[in-house]
């Protein structure tokens, strides 16, 4: 599996650090999503991620973020 590293997600506005996000990922507060296609996200995502295509947001975000109370980071990969 390719190791991606996380530069900066932005949730609720505000952008959340690489060192943040990898301290909160055993948070159960804490869900991070990851949009890119499933193809990319199958050759490498940060552990714990889920996968949430951004083409398949409106037709699954439902059955995929049930869990609305917890506080939603995503992510895609960007330049370095």
């Amino acid at each position: 599996m390719a190791k991606v590293q996380a530069k900066e997600t932005v949730t609720s506005g505000q952008p959340i650090s690489r060192d943040e996000i990898l301290s909160r990922l055993q948070d159960p507060a804490f869900m991070l999503v990851n949009v890119m296609p499933k193809e990319t996200f199958d050759a490498g995502h940060i552990p714990h991620s889920i996968n949430l295509p951004v083409a398949e947001i409106e037709k699954k975000a439902r059955q995929v973020l049930p869990l609305l109370d917890r506080e939603i980071t995503v992510y895609c990969m960007g330049s370095t």
